[in-house]
């Protein structure tokens, strides 16, 4: 017999291939068995498309009456940009269906297990629920915070630099971190990065050394509209540039604003917070666009403002084996704190080598762990993990 968590595992890598084009809806993957038999899989593929398991329905060649369904997220019992799935699973005749964990949307949270418990097809919940919680996490924050999930990602040497006295910092790191550095803004909704990054660097922000057709939003605060219209941002997909600028500059550079939003480029008025954007309203304004999943490739003060404001969720960060000293310019700025006990502290840390550097990734809060309290609370008929 097949085991249920070590499919519930394939499903898991299957919803991966949708992650960086779902929006704010989640990633999912599902497979259906027949006696033993894998006859169909599918994953959630774009925002507005059939969920994983009607993709999984109709790869399937053979009848579903009598089979199994394995899907890592709860099936929905609502309509959105599609009818419920659950309703289409009883009337295929799916016997058995095994669900990941529970769906944290209020939308949806149980309804759909209850759904097909009502209409006599047996619901089994709780497999590889960390693998099925922690692919989720853009979805679950969106949910419990209205948020984008941000994730930080720097490349720093071993001395906590980011770049050199006079602002060189090519390259840090080597090409086998830059390829996975890719990789995550490939699987982004967004890359947001400072001005001051722009000016210094004057960067892409695609994923090129990968030679995807992905292109993310690319994301500039700059409150006080420095940018250029020559800015490299602007030579490909210009139309997936957004600059957050600080409101009164509507009053005061028109012209410019006429100049940047002729390349294509969207400019969004945003309040002002301290001394720099209010990243709530930055947070507000990319919600309403659906960028939920976003990088933050920025400079010290960037990175360690999301980090003060408690918005920062994961850390991507890249270590060479190089010293800068003391005149390197710092990979974070101020957190204003004074004491060891007041440190922020990531969990579930985890360390890889790439070739000549090493990659360290933390999370700031752990969103799974909400997913699977909820599907502890919802299960009928599991076993723990």
């Amino acid at each position: 017999m097949a085991d249920p968590h070590e499919i519930m595992l394939e499903c898991v890598n299957l919803a991966l291939a949708g992650k960086g084009h779902t929006k704010t809806n989640p990633v999912v993957g599902a497979m259906i068995v027949q006696n033993g038999r894998v006859i169909g899989r599918g994953f959630h593929k774009s925002f507005g498309g059939d969920h994983a398991e009607i993709e999984a329905i109709n790869d399937c060649e053979e009848e579903t009456n009598g089979s199994d369904l394995y899907v890592t997220l709860e099936p929905c019992s609502h309509f959105g940009k599609t009818p419920p799935c659950v309703e289409t699973i009883v009337k295929k005749g799916i016997k058995r269906v095994f669900v990941g964990v529970v769906d944290p949307n209020p939308a949806n949270a149980g309804k759909g297990i209850e759904y097909l418990l009502k209409n006599g097809v047996e619901v089994y919940v709780g497999f590889a629920e960390r693998a099925s919680a922690e692919i989720i996490e853009e979805f679950a924050k969106y949910i419990y915070k209205k948020q984008p999930f941000y994730s930080l990602k720097i490349a720093q040497t071993l001395d906590g630099k980011i770049a050199a006295k006079d602002g060189s910092s090519r390259w840090i790191t080597d090409e086998t971190s830059r390829q996975h550095a890719h990789y995550i803004r490939s699987v982004s909704d967004g890359i947001l990065t400072g001005i001051g990054t722009v000016q210094a660097d004057d960067p892409e922000l695609n994923a090129r050394f990968l030679g995807l057709k992905k292109y993310p939003y690319k994301i500039i605060l700059d409150s006080s509209l420095k940018i250029s219209a020559e800015a490299a941002i602007f030579n490909e997909k210009p139309e997936k540039c957004i600059i957050f600028t600080s409101i009164s500059n509507f009053d005061e550079k028109t012209v410019k604003i006429d100049t940047i939003r002729k390349t294509g480029a969207e400019i969004i008025p945003c309040s002002k917070l301290n001394d720099g954007l209010d990243l709530q309203n930055v947070s507000d304004e990319l919600v309403k666009r659906g960028i939920l999943n976003v990088l933050i490739e920025g400079g010290g003060k960037i990175h360690a403002s999301f980090i003060r404001e408690d918005m920062a969720d994961k850390a991507y960060v890249f270590i060479a084996g190089k010293i800068l000293g003391a005149e390197g310019i710092d990979s974070l700025g101020s957190l204003n704190i004074s004491n060891i006990e007041k440190c922020k502290t990531l969990s579930d840390l985890n360390v890889t080598r790439l070739k000549n550097d090493f990659l360290f990734t933390g999370k700031f809060y752990d969103y799974s762990k909400d997913v699977i309290s909820l599907t502890k609370r919802v299960r009928n008929r599991c076993s723990p993990e």
